[in-house]
């Protein structure tokens, strides 16, 4: 099924000189660990991320290994970012392999921060964000990363592991946020989280009021997580497929916060 929540999408259509976004969430019928297996990047694509789900070892650091894994495009034109909407397996030959995958075409709106995703850290540039917000359903996508990984890195390192996990069930837990996830770059840039929600005023409460997001943040601050990070706030224009149903369905169908 495919919902588009926009409609017309006239006053979006007309914006200009701002970057596209599609996001992907795959599930595979067995873990696939990026270890064993690395996938070739998608033609096209001004930026390309897959990257297993965050899944912590008994080392308290990130396996790479998940059988959930999730995708972003960066896009320079809507046709390009539609054309991987529309037909994903003909970028992604590996979705057939899939027992379930989501997908979504999206607008950034507010972008800021640093990011590695094209191999150097990029500040304030890796997302042209549209000019004005066209409006519709939020999505948030973040990144956070690390001068090094040297061995004096590691106690930082996994008290962030620790701390993105604790924020991703805390934020699952709240009816406003329908649904989130994170994937962990197992190339040495970073990768991602994904969260959608309910409004723009319960992201900012979940994100900013009291509550293990705020907590966690005050550490950052203090030095003790990560080096740098980015904040992306999205428009969904429409989606397709299964993320434990489709979010965006649900909220274009009402349902209660």
């Amino acid at each position: 099924m495919s919902v588009d929540i926009v409609p017309g999408r006239g006053p979006a259509a007309a914006m200009g000189g701002h970057d596209w976004i599609t996001l992907h969430r795959l599930r595979f019928p067995q873990a696939v660990s990026a270890h064993d297996r690395t996938f070739p990047p998608v033609p096209g694509a001004l930026v390309w991320r897959f990257c297993p789900q965050h899944t912590p070892g008994e080392d308290g650091l990130v396996t790479l290994t998940s059988n959930v894994w999730g995708g972003l495009g960066i896009w320079d034109s809507r046709a390009e970012a539609e054309a991987m909407l529309d037909d994903p397996g003909a970028s992604m030959p590996w979705l057939s392999e899939a027992v379930a995958a989501w997908h979504c075409l999206a607008i950034p709106f507010s972008y800021r921060g640093k990011v590695n995703w094209r191999g150097p850290v990029e500040d304030g540039t890796a997302i042209r964000p549209a000019p004005a917000d066209p409006g519709g359903p939020l999505v948030v996508v973040t990144s956070a990363g690390f001068l090094s990984r040297d061995a004096e890195m590691l106690p930082r390192i996994r008290r962030f592991v620790e701390g993105v996990s604790e924020v991703m069930a805390w934020y699952g837990a709240l009816p406003s946020n329908l649904r989130n996830d994170v994937f962990n770059g197992p190339d040495g840039r970073e990768g991602f989280t994904c969260s959608l929600w309910r409004s723009d005023d319960v992201m900012r409460e979940a994100a900013y009021c009291d509550g293990r997001h705020r907590a966690r943040m005050e550490e950052s601050r203090a030095g003790l997580m990560f080096d740098y990070s980015s904040f992306t706030r999205l428009r969904a224009l429409r989606s397709r497929g299964d993320w434990d149903g489709d979010p965006l369905a649900e909220l274009k169908k009402g349902a209660p916060a």
